[in-house]
């Protein structure tokens, strides 16, 4: 009786805040913008209400802090979303790969390249910070009329095998993920 009580309290809890489930197996969550819906990868949890961005539609941590995967909404007002084909995305790549090297002293060691994420045409492109060693992995995917900067950072803190385990967080969230 005690579990079956406690069972209904910790779903009536997950309801509250904000996740559904499709099956026990795989919670689906959304994000707090209502935006997205994803499967929150094991070891990880969500830190979007740490988040002082408003344009942060959702941020992931690993549970020991060698890496995140946050989600961004591009504003484009110069460009028509009709005109970004995959070749516009490239170019949004490049700019927005130099604005992110401006802000923080890096380098593009991955060009901006086409690649399928989810079933639908993206760009992606990989950074490294200077000092910090910071690697990131950025995809960038539209839905609607939006455009979407998904981002998978590995601390230079992080162990030695944690970048390939965080870049294959970043594919199967693009996978799995519902704009």
């Amino acid at each position: 009786m005690l579990l079956s009580c406690a069972a209904l309290l910790e779903a009536g809890c997950a309801a509250r805040n904000g996740s559904a489930a499709s099956s026990p197996a795989a919670p689906t969550f959304v994000s707090r913008d209502g935006s997205i819906r994803y499967r929150m990868p094991a070891g990880w949890f969500d830190a979007g209400e740490d988040s002082l961005s408003a344009e942060c539609r959702l941020w992931l941590m690993r549970g020991d802090f060698a890496g995140s995967l946050t989600v961004r909404r591009l504003h484009m007002q110069a460009v028509d979303p009709g005109d970004l084909g995959t070749e516009g995305l490239i170019e949004v790549a490049r700019l927005t790969a130099a604005l992110e090297t401006s802000r923080r002293p890096g380098m593009v060691t991955r060009l901006p390249d086409r690649i399928t994420a989810g079933g639908k045409d993206a760009v992606s492109y990989d950074l490294e910070y200077t000092g910090s060693g910071d690697r990131t992995r950025t995809v960038l995917v539209t839905a609607g009329e939006s455009v979407y900067a998904v981002t998978a950072l590995v601390s230079g803190n992080a162990p030695r095998d944690a970048a390939r385990e965080i870049f294959t967080v970043l594919d199967s969230f693009l996978a799995t993920a519902r704009w």
